[in-house]
């Protein structure tokens, strides 16, 4: 896998901040970032989410706080046209607002902000946990691989979109399948 080592050497020299959890040759490498954090948290629908839905797949999460949600949009649909043409394992996509900023009497107000399509929810991190837990930057999109096994495999994050970037974190998704892929999955998002 003498490609992805390439990879990340050409994204480093770039600029571009990311922690690949990859070693060169799929298997994990040392590392003490934590798990998939242990979660409940309520959606913009006060639907209640949690870890417990991702046990088995391959996760990534998007998470941004406000000025950071501006370049998720652009990061999701490269990452999904991306997937598009790769044969990946199904992925559980999920979106997780860092709102730990905002006030309690405001919270209502907030949650309208994030559109009324059920299809696309988002998780309120009210507490900031995922930010705290992985150490996230503000004011850029952060994108967090999972294994099935709750392994973080790969983060990076950014604001203007990296094609670089979006190869190796399609690479850490099909890296992180407990088998082999053959053919392509659609993937599922929020």
């Amino acid at each position: 896998m003498f490609s992805v080592r390439l990879l990340l050497a050409v994204l480093m020299l770039a600029g571009v901040s990311f922690t690949p959890l990859l070693a060169a040759d799929s298997a994990p490498a040392a590392t003490t970032a934590a798990p998939l954090l242990a979660f409940s948290l309520k959606d913009q629908f006060d639907r209640e989410h949690t870890d417990a839905n991702s046990v088995g797949q391959v996760t990534l999460l998007t998470v941004a706080d406000r000025k950071g949600s501006t370049f998720i949009g652009n990061w999701s649909k490269a990452i999904g046209e991306e997937l598009e043409h790769t044969a990946h394992p199904p992925v559980r996509w999920v979106g997780v607002a860092t709102l730990s900023g905002v006030p309690s009497f405001m919270r209502g107000m907030v949650k309208k902000m994030f559109g009324s399509d059920a299809k696309h929810w988002t998780l309120m991190d009210w507490k900031g946990h995922f930010a705290k837990t992985y150490a996230l930057p503000s004011e850029r999109a952060c994108i967090l691989v999972f294994a099935p096994d709750r392994r973080l495999v790969f983060q990076t994050s950014g604001q203007k979109v990296d094609p670089a970037a979006v190869s190796a974190i399609v690479a850490a998704i099909v890296a992180a399948a407990p088998t082999p892929v053959a053919t392509a999955t659609p993937s599922s998002s929020p």
